[in-house]
């Protein structure tokens, strides 16, 4: 509705069924092969949402969440236990990174308003993040696919540069921060440890409150006490 409301002024007509675009000088053969994908695609309900499967895709997250937390209970924090620990709970967060993807686009439920609710609990009490500052990135990251300093999933000037020229360029030419013609020898002393547990996590946090995203923040904050009220009674 909200779309509609905006850009009803800006509709000045609608084409006929037989134009496919407002490129006249397209080859029709190719138009008839996607127009024939998509009805063979349409046929096989490959755009219908199969809501058994996103249900059993967030059961199995939970399900790791409980068995991780169970073997802790029952076999206590051993370094093997641990371990195995650390395995579950990281296949649930990187799941639950590829879930809370396609509640963010809106995909999944019927209603946006359940896509919304279901992303907010996926991403925020799941994953300790934030909604707003995914579909934020994330716009941008289609608007302007892997297109240097317009995607934020590809600038991070302060690390590193995405791809194969870029890198050796910037770093030749001492661009920006840091040797990035070298960055292969040093990613993994960076990236792991502070990218993610780092970086990302003071971005959410600051773009959660200076863009006045408090209910993200809330759902944010039940991550960290379910987690801390989980595990401090074990590790301390």
């Amino acid at each position: 509705p909200l779309v509609r409301k905006y850009m009803k002024p800006l509709l000045i007509g609608e084409l006929e069924a037989s134009e496919p675009s407002q490129d006249r000088q397209k080859n029709a053969a190719l138009v008839e092969d996607f127009r024939a994908l998509r009805e063979r695609l349409e046929a096989e309900g490959c755009f219908k949402t199969q809501p058994l499967f996103f249900l059993l895709h967030l059961g199995h997250i939970l399900l790791l969440e409980v068995i991780a937390l169970m073997l802790v209970w029952y076999f206590g924090t051993g370094w093997i236990n641990t371990a195995i620990v650390a395995v579950l709970m990281a296949t649930a967060q990187s799941q639950a990174g590829w879930l809370q993807h396609d509640f963010g686009h809106l995909s999944v439920c019927k209603s946006s308003r359940w896509n919304h609710l279901v992303h907010k609990f996926v991403i925020g009490h799941l994953k300790g993040a934030s909604a707003g500052w995914w579909n934020h990135r994330h716009f941008q990251h289609h608007a302007k696919p892997n297109v240097f300093k317009k995607d934020p999933d590809v600038n991070m000037l302060n690390m590193f540069v995405v791809g194969k020229v870029q890198p050796v360029e910037y770093g030749v030419k001492k661009v920006k921060h840091l040797p990035y013609n070298h960055q292969h020898k040093y990613f993994f002393f960076v990236g792991p440890p502070l990218l993610i547990p780092v970086f990302f996590q003071f971005q959410i946090f600051h773009n959660m409150v200076s863009h006045g995203l408090w209910v993200d923040l809330v759902w944010c904050i039940s991550y960290y006490v379910r987690y801390f009220l989980c595990y401090t009674q074990f590790y301390g």
